[in-house]
């Protein structure tokens, strides 16, 4: 009985002008996502792959010596374009697309000797709206198809689905069968689902069509597993506002009364929660500014230089082994400043994370930040893939370290008081013995940034569907 009803079900929808509508909004959505995306993502990956190079060619021009990385660095290491970036930008023009291991500003001369700072990791903002929770502009990308069209397309199958037959009668005489109510709710959501699954999957396929022959992605297999994740996901979006609408048309009795309410709800929830809520709640754990972070710094910076430079001349700075204690105290000296430094960067850099996570965990009460946000972290774009790339960054910033102490230690003829030039090797490099930065998106670490909001989604679905299967029990007909 309930394929039955199924198939009268799709047989009406697939009739219905609202699923001609459906079928070309999401079609000429989906080629202008394809149409866009062909010549961004190959111009960033060629930015990338030039960006790279350039930092490893100044990185090969500084392995004449060990005290030239001391004191260079690795250079910039950058954030690799996603191949799935189509499915969800997440404001990559407004995050910085790199973090910065390079030396420090300041130098000291004094009686032929000199001190230069040694490097240190940075974290700059490449742009003020670096951590506004909604961009300034909308991009035309999966996350926004089906967070923004597929919940009001739901909301036009579904909203007069049970009203419209109290109105006109066929309700009843439906329930005069041997049928339960129960039977009759899960065959309309199964049939509006399958309904707006079909224009949705066409419209997909054709987009990944364009963006395969045309060259400009190369899916892997564990590629292919997260946009799989991503169209569950977007079924699962979907699902929520199916139940929405069953709900709400079950507690009205005017079609146009339910499509009144639901549009309602759909501004507010999927419109204004993520905009409005997310700029009034990016305030609640507010960070410090640029100069107040910059004094900080100058303070330990000040102090470090009094205790470690009172007494101690520049030309104290000796190449003798074993290193003389002025060279030691310098270079201890250099290795706490860069790590001050680096320290404080770090505390203004996990602020600003801890504010902007605060402000998307209250504004996942809207089901569109939730599908936004895991969709991103399955693309590997957006908020969380930044996260994830300076958790990358910090781990090569300690890697990198370490294999600048082992070599020192490994020639015989330094003083080994990394930091000043007269205590570190002066022993060529060989390039292909130091470590390189390469960012990687896991699979493993995409679906666990996405589990939170995965959940969520099946919360918000779970709740609405059993309202609408208990408010259609008790519906008068």
């Amino acid at each position: 009985m309930i394929w039955h009803i199924i198939k009268r079900e799709l047989y009406d929808h697939l009739n219905s002008l609202r699923f001609a509508f459906t079928t070309v909004l999401l079609i000429i959505l989906m080629l202008i996502n394809a149409v866009g995306y062909l010549d961004a993502h190959k111009t960033r990956s060629q930015a990338y792959q030039q960006k790279v190079s350039a930092s490893l060619d100044k990185m090969r021009s500084n392995t004449d010596n060990l005290y030239n990385l001391v004191i260079e660095g690795p250079g910039n290491l950058y954030k690799k374009p996603s191949s799935l970036s189509f499915c969800a930008s997440g404001g990559e023009a407004f995050i910085p697309e790199s973090a910065q291991g390079g030396r420090a500003t300041w130098s000291i001369s004094s009686g032929g000797s000199s001190l230069r700072g040694i490097w240190r990791m940075s974290y700059p903002q490449s742009n003020p709206n670096l951590w506004d929770i909604m961009p300034d502009s909308t991009d035309v990308d999966w996350g926004n198809i089906i967070s923004i069209v597929l919940s009001l397309v739901a909301i036009l199958f579904t909203f007069d689905a049970i009203s419209s037959e109290k109105e006109h009668g066929t309700l009843r005489l439906t329930l005069s069968n041997s049928i339960s109510r129960g039977a009759l709710l899960v065959s309309k959501f199964f049939a509006a689902l399958i309904t707006i699954s079909i224009p949705f999957l066409i419209a997909a396929l054709l987009n990944l069509f364009l963006l395969y022959t045309s060259g400009s992605i190369s899916l892997e297999g564990s590629e292919w597993g997260r946009l799989g994740i991503i169209v569950f996901i977007a079924f699962l979006y979907l699902s929520i506002f199916l139940a929405l609408g069953l709900l709400i048309s079950s507690r009205v009795n005017h079609s146009s009364t339910s499509l009144t309410i639901l549009l309602l709800i759909w501004t507010v929830w999927i419109v204004l929660i993520p905009s409005t809520l997310g700029s009034l709640t990016s305030g609640l754990q507010p960070t410090r500014t640029r100069e107040e972070f910059d004094a900080q710094r100058m303070d330990p910076w000040e102090k470090l230089r009094s205790e470690n430079g009172a007494g101690l001349n520049i030309p104290m700075l000796s190449q003798e082994i074993p290193a003389t204690k002025g060279t030691v105290s310098w270079a201890e000296y250099l290795t706490e400043e860069a790590t001050v430094h680096e320290e404080l960067n770090e505390e203004h850099v996990n602020a600003q994370i801890a504010q902007v996570q605060l402000a998307r965990s209250i504004i996942r009460v809207s089901p569109a930040s939730s599908v936004r946000y895991g969709i991103e972290s399955l693309a590997g774009t957006g908020f969380t893939r930044h996260v994830q790339f300076l958790e990358q960054v910090r781990r090569y910033a300690d890697e990198f370290r370490v294999f600048l102490i082992e070599t020192d230690r490994a020639d015989p003829e330094s003083p080994h008081a990394i930091g000043p030039k007269e205590g570190t090797s002066q022993k060529p490099v060989s390039f292909a013995s130091i470590p390189k930065f390469e960012d990687h998106i896991s699979f493993s670490g995409a679906y666990t940034a996405a589990a939170t909001d995965i959940l969520l989604l099946l919360l918000f679905f779970v709740v609405l569907f059993a309202g609408a299967f208990l408010s259609f029990l008790r519906v008068d007909v």
